[in-house]
């Protein structure tokens, strides 16, 4: 009997463990979605929307061939679009129908034309983008986009598209059952087991000898042989046992070791009260964001709410890429490698110092802009263009002041410039400034809701350094700390007169900036502001037959060494101000500034 049930046990067993292992091999779901498309536009540009890339759940996988290079970018839908605008592209969509992709041209619109003349045709290297990639022939890369962000596609931005797109998702597979059902066979593998092996001992006890054997006849003797014999072949059937039930045990252990997989397992519901949620939903504030990835977004987009110009994560290369631009534009004085990152006030003073530090060597080098880190990340929250970022970088060198940088982006295609490069003074303390995350507004240049608007800040600090304490203005800017008063204020120019000769006479005078003035909202309701100032400084003969000489910066940048007429020398200011909000009964505060020669002619 005990065979019987052994053999039923091995058959259930068999059953058990047959049924676990098909559900992960010939019954084993696929693990993924698939779907393509052949894009047949010819456009130099393909979209991926966040619809199509969100169509499943999980990961998305793209596979990108038909170009000889290929080129893929991610950015925030509105990021994307607004960078094609202009030109004509392709975009793939999702056909629930039939589960394959669909591609669908979108013709240029004539009123984008400003914004494709503004940049280059290739997409490569945008501000713009959270993340790029390039490969030749062929590309393979797994996002985890969430809702808001799209995908760019493109070769060079002249040649047609990559033409055959693949995008494929995860799929749960999961079959729980699996484990339980190894774990039962082997149950009853080993249940059949045991009952061998009882069945066989009982059947050893079975075919000994019941009685006591009668007596031999003297003289014989039971040949001792023989039991040897008897003995020694029992022992040769145990051994032979052995094996046989050390093979399945071993399997067991394979397969039962094989069902630890989670997928293997019925898995508890997921949580529904309200802690637990929280608790698995908000991320550990002490992880490092993007410690896998720097980039990637991990949250979704609302479309109704102005998203700031740049993450924290864009800034930081979009700042090292300045860096390097900055670099090497210095170490070959050429305006035209600076002009790539550089534009109005902050370009015409360096483009200058180039200049000048050709025919004057000993004239002051501009100040490097660091790669990082970024001490302050404020950018303006903005959906239209253009957009400007405020920053502060500091080196690794603490001995050099800080350097602050407002930058500006025009329009989509073009990538942001260094308007203003203001070095900070020394223990400036910047005011609290709302997250990167958040971003801030840009308040109008007459603006009323702060102590004065830009405007006004920008005549009264002017009117301060040309007549000091008699200004008007003088109790309306902080004077602690402010050391460009000591440097170019009002004594400055007293002490520059007297040193004059008698043939010669100095003037001093405003000449309008080129520079826009620029005022980002601080957390406390006041403003960073930021403006460009300039001053002439005009020296001429008084006396008939008389001559100036210029000397150094003014004299290598005008070219002039003497003349009977006159020289003009013109010095620019960038000031970077905090202004306190309308009611406060703070000051305006100097928090830094960068000045220097910018023009030097000859007197008409």
């Amino acid at each position: 009997m005990r065979f019987i049930f052994a053999i039923f046990a091995f058959i259930i067993a068999t059953a058990l463990i047959g049924a676990g292992v098909a559900q992960r091999t010939v019954f084993l779901p696929p693990n993924t979605v698939t779907a393509s498309v052949s894009v047949e536009g010819g456009s130099p540009y393909v979209m991926i929307d966040s619809e199509t890339l969100r169509t499943h759940e999980g990961k998305q996988t793209l596979q990108l061939s038909g170009a000889d290079t290929v080129f893929a970018a991610y950015g925030r839908t509105s990021d994307v679009e607004a960078w094609l605008d202009g030109s004509s592209y392709d975009t793939v969509g999702y056909d629930a129908e039939t589960g394959e992709l669909t591609s669908t041209t979108v013709e240029a619109d004539p009123e984008g034309a400003d914004n494709v003349a503004s940049g280059s045709a290739n997409p490569a290297g945008s501000d713009l983008w959270l993340e790029q990639f390039t490969a030749e022939g062929a590309m393979y890369r797994t996002l985890t986009l969430p809702a808001g962000y799209s995908v760019i596609v493109a070769s060079d931005g002249t040649q047609p598209a990559p033409t055959q797109v693949r995008l494929s998702w995860p799929i749960p597979n999961a079959t729980p059952w699996v484990g339980p059902l190894l774990v039962a066979g082997v149950v009853f593998l080993l249940a059949g087991l045991v009952l061998l092996v009882l069945g066989l001992l009982h059947m050893r006890r079975s075919s000994r000898p019941r009685r006591k054997p009668p007596a031999l006849p003297k003289g014989k003797r039971f040949s001792p042989s023989r039991t040897n014999a008897i003995e020694s072949g029992m022992r040769r059937g145990r051994r032979s046992i052995a094996p046989f039930i050390a093979a399945p045990i071993a399997l067991a252990s394979v397969l039962a070791v094989s069902g630890c997989s989670a997928d293997y397992w019925p898995q508890p519901a997921p949580a529904t009260d309200a802690a637990t949620v929280a608790a698995t939903s908000t991320p550990d504030p002490t992880a490092t964001p993007g410690a896998e990835d720097p980039i990637e977004p991990t949250e979704d987009i609302d479309t109704d709410t102005p998203m700031p110009a740049v993450t924290e994560a864009q800034l930081a290369g979009i700042v090292s890429t300045i860096s390097t631009v900055t670099a090497e534009a210095d170490a070959a004085s050429s305006s035209d490698a600076l002009a790539a990152r550089f534009t109005g006030p902050a370009l015409e003073l360096r483009t200058a110092t180039y200049a000048i530090r050709g025919g004057y060597p000993e004239y002051p080098a501009p100040q490097a802009i660091p790669a990082g880190p970024l001490q302050v990340v404020l950018p303006q929250a903005s959906n239209s263009w253009p957009k400007t970022v405020f920053t502060v970088v500091q080196g690794t060198d603490t001995t050099v002041p800080p350097v602050a940088l407002m930058l500006v982006q025009e329009t989509p295609r073009s990538n942001y410039k260094v308007y203003y490069e203001i070095t900070l003074e020394p223990d400036t303390t910047l005011p609290p400034v709302a997250a990167a995350s958040v971003g801030t507004t840009r308040l109008a240049p007459d603006t009323k809701l702060l102590t004065m608007t830009p405007d006004e800040l920008k005549t009264a600090y002017a009117d301060i350094l040309a007549v000091g304490d008699a200004s008007q203005y003088i109790d309306l800017v902080d004077a602690d700390g402010d050391t460009l008063r000591t440097q170019v204020g009002v004594d400055y120019k007293n002490q520059k007169k007297s040193a004059l000769p008698s043939t010669a006479s100095i003037d001093f005078a405003q000449v309008a900036g080129t520079g826009q003035n620029i005022a980002l909202a601080t957390s406390g309701s006041g403003a960073l502001v930021a403006v460009d100032l300039r001053e002439s400084e005009t020296v001429k003969p008084v006396e008939s037959g008389a001559t100036v000489s210029p000397e150094g910066a003014v004299k290598a940048l005008s070219g002039v060494t003497e003349t009977a007429k006159g020289a003009e020398a013109v010095y620019d200011y960038q000031l970077l101000f905090y202004i306190p909000p309308s009611g406060d009964t703070g000051k305006a505060e100097l928090l830094g500034f960068t000045q220097g020669l910018v023009q030097a002619k000859e007197l008409p």
